[in-house]
């Protein structure tokens, strides 16, 4: 019998690597909590991006080994959603200032996806996690939101990704108001199909 994390990474009694990639995302948190903690930010860069990568080679690695389906999707927004919550508690230890300072763009940043999602359950009862272009781009913001800061020095990072970021929850609303449940969408304004009746 396979224990509980080895079984996420079969599927149809097939090992999947990219299942294994998505699930060292995860696990990845603690140590670079832990390396903030001892007082070593840049280790905890270093391997916070080696973090972020993942989530680029865990899809392509499905793509390239035919392996894609609705379970990975679901582990991989599962994953991203716990390592974009773990993204504030880095910054809030990297930067203790800079959360305090700037709190409403945190806000907005961390609190407004999932507000949203309770929102989407409460219209839908279902959690519509679209693939807009806007959630794209504002997910990849916020993966590199903290090398960013550190590269730049620059904290107006943090107001940039959740401006982006809370557009796409918008538009993400105004297209679940519209009808639209493709998951797939590029946008929030594109044709939607009236639903038949039961």
């Amino acid at each position: 019998m396979t224990g509980f994390p080895l079984s996420l990474m079969v599927e149809r009694g097939a090992f999947k690597p990219a299942n294994a990639v998505t699930l060292l995302r995860g696990v990845m948190i603690a140590p670079i909590f832990g390396l903030l903690w001892a007082g070593e930010p840049a280790w905890a860069l270093t391997l916070y991006v080696a973090a972020a990568l993942t989530d680029l080679i865990d899809g392509w690695l499905a793509r390239r080994l035919r392996q894609s389906s609705a379970f990975g999707a679901q582990l991989d927004a599962i994953v991203d959603n716990l390592f974009s919550v773990a993204i504030l508690g880095f910054l809030a230890m990297a930067y203790p200032a800079l959360i305090a300072r700037q709190w409403l763009a945190a806000a907005v940043l961390f609190g407004g996806p999932i507000a949203y999602l309770g929102v989407s359950w409460l219209l839908t009862r279902r959690l519509m996690m679209f693939h807009v272009w806007s959630a794209k781009a504002g997910a990849f913001l916020l993966f590199c939101l903290w090398p960013a800061i550190a590269l730049t020095g620059w904290t107006g990072w943090l107001w940039l990704c959740a401006a982006v970021v809370g557009l796409s929850r918008l538009e993400q609303l105004v297209l679940i108001a519209r009808g639209g449940r493709d998951l797939e969408a590029r946008h929030g304004f594109v044709r939607v199909t009236p639903r038949p009746a039961p």
